[in-house]
């Protein structure tokens, strides 16, 4: 990763340098991943009459830390006007102020305003295949719900567009009623890396979202019984994929028997995708929301699966 803004280092970031503690997961993604191309969209959204008050090399590995450790807008100034790791991470100089909250919650608008909401992933995913950390010979795709962070409307509310988060919507899973969103992801099968992360409303059916998630020509695909659709074999055939999605069963139409074990055999395959889940729940919080809306929503489901890679990156570099 390229250093953000000039070159130069005075004595002042050297010494701090040297008191810094070693964080190895940050010296790693530091040392493998360059965000350059990021940063260049970044400045390009910033007028030329005026400097901004913060650099936006910064500003955007602030954003990273933030879903790295799970940390709210105010958490992420304390902690790094604190941690010399994280200040050597974003690039602080010596003397150079610590970004308040308010600038790193206006800062997400720039991120969209850069496209980097949809693309970012992408990026960080191009320097991981030309790295051959990212090899997609099979794929993993699944969704997980997550609730809104507002109060649940009425259904009436929702119809007639009074409700506080208008992208927000209810769907039903194993008996229980969730009101929010969906968040849609693909995975390389051999490294568990995020290819694809999109969000959706709750309602939208799994099965719809799995031709957007795939890329590449993989040489199988594998999926739960939500995904059992015969216009998803069709886009399974059109890209020489083999069919890794559990058959699925019906009304007096029961699974056969051979497909049971099919099934079983493709279901191990599958699960390996739940880690990625169960990281951003456990470690991340991210059973709710931050965000109103589809697009807020979507940079902050990209950042989750950008740090996720990159966390995994700085495990497997170290394998």
């Amino acid at each position: 990763m390229q250093q953000p803004g000039d070159k130069q280092i005075g004595f002042e970031d050297w010494a701090l340098a040297q008191r810094t503690r070693p964080n190895e997961v940050l010296e790693k993604i530091a040392a493998l991943v360059d965000f350059s191309e990021a940063e260049r969209r970044l400045e390009a959204t910033y007028s030329e009459l005026g400097r901004p008050g913060h650099r936006a090399a910064v500003l955007l590995r602030v954003m990273l830390l933030q879903h790295l450790y799970g940390l709210s807008d105010p958490q992420a100034e304390a902690q790094l006007g604190d941690r010399l790791s994280f200040q050597k991470f974003v690039g602080l100089r010596a003397g150079e102020a610590v970004p308040d909250e308010t600038t790193i919650c206006r800062f997400r608008q720039r991120m969209i305003a850069a496209g980097l909401h949809e693309q970012l992933l992408e990026m960080l995913n191009a320097q991981l295949a030309a790295a051959g950390y990212l090899v997609k010979r099979t794929m993993l795709v699944d969704a997980t719900l997550v609730e809104s962070s507002r109060t649940r409307p009425e259904k009436s509310a929702i119809e007639e567009g009074r409700a506080p988060d208008g992208d927000a919507r209810y769907a039903k899973k194993n008996g229980q009623s969730y009101y929010g969103y969906k968040a849609h992801i693909s995975a390389d099968g051999d490294n568990q890396l995020v290819c694809r992360a999109l969000i959706t409303p709750a309602n939208v059916d799994d099965s719809r979202v799995f031709a957007p998630l795939l890329e590449g020509q993989p040489r199988a695909v594998y999926a739960d019984r939500m995904y059992d659709s015969a216009r998803n074999r069709a886009a399974l055939a059109e890209r020489g994929s083999a069919n890794g999605i559990m058959r699925k069963g019906g009304y007096l139409r029961p699974v056969p028997a051979h497909e049971q074990v099919r099934n079983q055999r493709k279901g191990r395959r599958r699960r390996n995708i739940e880690r990625i889940f169960g990281h951003w729940k456990r470690c991340q919080g991210y059973r709710i929301v931050r965000y109103l809306g589809l697009v807020k929503n979507q940079l902050e489901l990209t950042l989750k699966a950008v740090t996720y890679n990159l966390r995994r990156l700085a495990t497997l570099a170290a394998a």
